[in-house]
């Protein structure tokens, strides 16, 4: 019985990190495309105004794409977190 609980620590350690993980690459690409509509707003990227305000809307677009992302990590850590008191339970019997 003990393997079985150190084996669901270290699963649940395993699945924690894999989370931070994700979230720390997805607050990095957030702020990078940030960055880039920013320039883009200011003429930074682009030669022309027509070029720039193409560039920051296709930045913005991928932005609030992006900004959908942390919904579906919490459903799948809610899930996730359920296999796991369910195979608990299961094991347990």
């Amino acid at each position: 019985m003990e393997l079985m609980k150190k084996g669901q620590v270290g699963g649940i350690q395993m699945f924690i990190m894999a989370i931070v993980g994700v979230a720390v690459i997805l607050a990095v690409g957030l702020i990078v495309l940030g960055e880039l509509q920013s320039a883009a707003t200011t003429n930074g990227l682009a030669s022309t105004t027509a070029t720039s305000t193409v560039a920051s809307n296709a930045t913005g677009s991928i932005i609030t794409k992006m900004a959908t992302i942390p919904t579906w990590i919490g459903i799948l850590i809610t899930v996730a977190l359920a296999f796991i008191v369910l195979g608990y339970f299961y094991n347990r019997g």
